[in-house]
């Protein structure tokens, strides 16, 4: 489609124009090689060099982006805050995933007679509302089985 602009293009394909245009700047530095697999920033040390090219050459985050052949500007600019906000320590590797949930203190078990009167009560809020979930799941399964059966019958 040689010749269209990227507002109609962005429109037709339902991407945004920036990113048409990006890719454009992209294929002209790089012909054929352009989305081919590209070694990764993956260390500190990479990501500061891809910064200090952007600066030395006083190039744009998109331009600079196209020249490293980056998918896409935002991660130029990921990198360049968390330099900005925490120096090269910023720009190590994150962790994927959710973080771990924090451990909980272990409880010691101790029998019903030689529990605090205090303890006795939070045992039994905890079991009065833990039974209540549980007949509230029952409701809720009981529910939606009546819900099927009655949608089979219509």
């Amino acid at each position: 489609m040689a010749g269209t602009s990227s507002i109609s293009l962005a429109k037709h394909h339902s991407i945004s124009s920036r990113q048409i245009r990006y890719w454009t700047q992209v294929v002209a530095i790089h012909g054929n090689r352009s989305f081919a697999f590209t070694a990764q920033y993956t260390t500190a040390k990479d990501k500061l060099k891809a910064l200090h090219l952007m600066w030395t050459n006083s190039w744009s985050l998109t331009h600079t982006s196209a020249v490293l052949n980056l998918s896409s500007p935002g991660i130029l600019f990921t990198w360049l805050k968390r330099y900005r906000d925490h120096g090269i320590q910023g720009l190590e590797p994150q962790r994927l995933g959710r973080p771990s949930m924090k451990q909980q203190p272990h409880r010691i078990k101790k029998s019903d007679d030689e529990m605090t009167r205090e303890e006795l009560k939070e045992a039994l809020a905890y079991l009065r509302a833990e039974n209540a979930v549980l007949k509230k799941l029952e409701e809720l399964a009981q529910e939606k089985k009546r819900r099927q059966i009655k949608k089979k019958r219509q």
